[in-house]
């Protein structure tokens, strides 16, 4: 059975099971839906109901398509009377029930009782995000994006219609013909459906809209927005991480072509569906702004600063962002927390008000979170929101200098259009007067538990051998000996350079022939064991001695400084000798590469060069290491 067949029998399935004496007629309904924004769906019926029963009703039941209950992001309804200018109410709405008969159904509490013969006007909002898809699905790097949207031409109600009549907005006028049963009309870039009469309840007939739309389709994963409140500083600084993802069609075969985004940068054209840059609303008087990605700090962006309008900050990812590809950053900025912290002089509380979501814009949010760090010390905290939140916590937060922890509430909200959830949540706390002296006092005990700490730590000795303790005659002892083992580990670093350059000698009279290159590097490595060795044992002789006298020792000094310049000597001859013995290496390897056995002569005299640098640098090694043994009387 195909997907138009299975939708028609689920249809049918429910208008049977409907009751069609429900106690309300939908005398006339009108359907806008509006596919203007990035890929999100946002759908508004206005329609006039009528009391068809016998009794008071007081509730009106709404039904969402089961397949798009997970994508629905938002609904609210209002209800006002019949009556020309009158204003509309809220209506409260409750949790949907489990799915039947292919729908979920949410009840609508009434303002008022509405009578038998009674008509009103409703307005139910709508937003679903990612049902619209890309068709085709991949495309190339300068084609234009094509959308597909499917949906119910008839609006899905659990009573009859009347009259109904549905009009789609599109971004543009480019559309291929609509599918779905007559009348269709098009209007500029708009397609109308119907109208249509004598619906029965969960009658529906599927219909689709194709058209153009280079928008890219935008989905944060996940959206964190982290706030943590100073009352000392009066400042809320406020810290924003985006996962973002293009759902929008894909390049073709991922290839991505520099020179063709250059070309079509300098052309008038369409650009497709690419993403070069993205503005980022912040409140006014946002200061201290920064914007980093994974990599770092990313230079290109531009802030601008506004006292009474909203600032704005234009971000430049790194590379532009197609169908398919993902970006990942944050960005931080301060604000004075007087603008959304207010003390209730009733209750004494304080009253924080922020909003959920609302920097991006046009985006769906696949994951909301937003983090409040309040205060250490506050204590009764409540927290009212606008809409039900997918989970609502309230936990501890540690850092500096804290000592019970901050109090950290945490709401939650899966599915979410930045737009619609751009809306203030109130989270009110009391602050007793005494916790803003809690901070001072802890900085203060720490300031004072290090000073007492120093004091301990000057009067302590930790010292391994006590200065004066040994005599002036054992601290010589100690260094005649420490230069016998300094002069025979000098002698055997010597014996390493000589099997360096014997077994280098060794290479170039073969010419690397027979497995020579192995056999050099393979004894050269055993040489640089050697080294290593020599280095232990001289730096053991250096730390012999520094524990034998006192700091006052101006000989045990000199002979400690001088080990260590030996080393690091001996270190510096070693990696000059093997960048030296490289690139002969690579000289001779040219030249055997070479089919008449030459090589460039502007080679050739730069190894040459190479060859009397080394020489200089040797003899000047050799120089300071001759005058250290001096000094220090080796």
């Amino acid at each position: 059975m195909n997907t138009v067949s299975l939708l028609g029998f689920l249809f049918a399935l429910f208008a049977v099971a409907v009751q069609v004496t429900a106690d309300f007629t939908n005398e006339n309904v009108l359907r806008t839906i509006d596919l203007t924004g990035n890929g999100i769906a946002r759908l508004k019926v206005s329609a006039k109901i009528a009391n068809s029963g016998k009794t008071t009703a007081s509730a009106y039941l709404i039904l969402v398509d089961a397949d798009l209950a997970d994508n629905l992001s938002y609904i609210a309804a209002t209800i006002r009377p019949d009556i020309k200018n009158s204003e509309p109410i809220p209506l409260s709405i409750g949790a949907p029930s489990d799915s039947k008969n292919g729908f979920v159904t949410y009840s609508a509490a009434l303002a008022y009782p509405l009578n038998p013969g009674k008509s009103a006007i409703i307005e139910i909002s709508f937003v679903y995000t990612q049902v619209i898809r890309p068709l085709p699905k991949v495309i190339g790097q300068n084609d234009e994006q094509w959308l597909l949207f499917s949906f119910n031409a008839y609006s899905d109600s659990a009573y009859v219609a009347k009259k109904q009549k549905t009009t789609i907005r599109l971004p543009s006028s480019e559309i291929h013909p609509p599918a779905g049963p007559g009348p269709i009309q098009k209007k500029g870039s708009s397609v109308i459906f119907g109208p249509y009469t004598d619906i029965a309840p969960g009658q529906g007939s599927v219909a689709s809209v194709h058209y153009k739309d280079n928008k890219p389709i935008l989905v944060a994963k996940t959206l964190s927005r982290e706030l943590e409140l100073s009352h000392w500083g009066s400042n809320l600084g406020v810290t924003e991480y985006y996962d973002l993802f293009h759902r929008g069609a894909e390049l073709r075969n991922k290839l991505f072509s520099r020179v063709d985004f250059q070309f079509a940068a300098q052309s008038r054209g369409s650009r497709s569906n690419v993403v070069e840059h993205l503005r980022v609303i912040l409140p006014p008087k946002a200061s201290h702004v920064y914007y980093r990605d994974d990599i770092g700090n990313v230079s290109t962006s531009n802030f601008r600063k506004s006292l009474t309008r909203d600032s704005i900050m234009d971000i430049k990812p790194r590379y532009p962002l197609y169908g398919g590809w993902k970006y990942n950053w944050h960005h931080t900025y301060d604000v004075p927390l007087n603008d959304y912290l207010k003390k209730d002089t009733k209750t004494g509380q304080y009253v924080l008000q922020v909003l959920f979501l609302g920097s991006v814009k046009n985006i769906t949010v696949e994951d909301a979170r937003l983090k409040v760090v309040l205060p250490e010390g506050a204590l009764n905290i409540r927290i009212s929101t606008p809409f039900t939140p997918t989970s609502q916590t309230v936990s501890r937060f540690y850092t500096n200098l804290d000592t019970i922890g901050r109090p950290m509430v945490i709401i939650e909200k899966h599915n979410a259009a930045a737009d619609e959830y751009a809306v203030p949540v109130q989270i009110s706390y009391d602050y007793p007067s005494i916790e803003l002296y809690r901070k001072p006092l802890v900085v203060s005990t720490a300031i004072f538990g290090l000073l007492l700490l120093g004091i301990v730590y000057a009067r302590l000795d930790l010292s391994l051998v006590r200065d004066g303790e040994n005599s002036a005659a054992d601290i010589e002892a100690a260094l005649s000996v420490q230069r016998e083992e300094v002069t025979k580990v000098v002698a055997l670093a010597k014996s390493a350079f000589d099997g360096i350059d014997d077994g280098f000698e060794q290479f170039r009279k073969t010419r690397g022939k027979n497995g020579g290159l192995k056999t050099f590097e393979a004894g050269r490595t055993e040489q640089k064991e050697k080294l290593d060795r020599c280095y232990a044992r001289i730096r053991k002789a250096a730390q012999k001695v520094s524990v034998a006298g006192g700091s006052s020792n101006t000989e045990r000094k000199d002979f400690v400084k001088g080990v260590e310049q030996i080393e690091k000597l001996v270190k510096e001859k070693l990696t000059k000798l093997v960048g030296y013995q490289d690139a002969v290496v690579q000289f001779l390897d040219e030249i055997a590469a070479d089919v008449d056995g030459t090589v460039d002569a502007k080679k050739k005299e730069a190894l040459q060069a190479k060859v009397i640098a080394f020489d200089a640098s040797k003899k000047e090694i050799d120089a300071k290491l001759t005058a250290i043994f001096e000094q220090i009387e080796v």
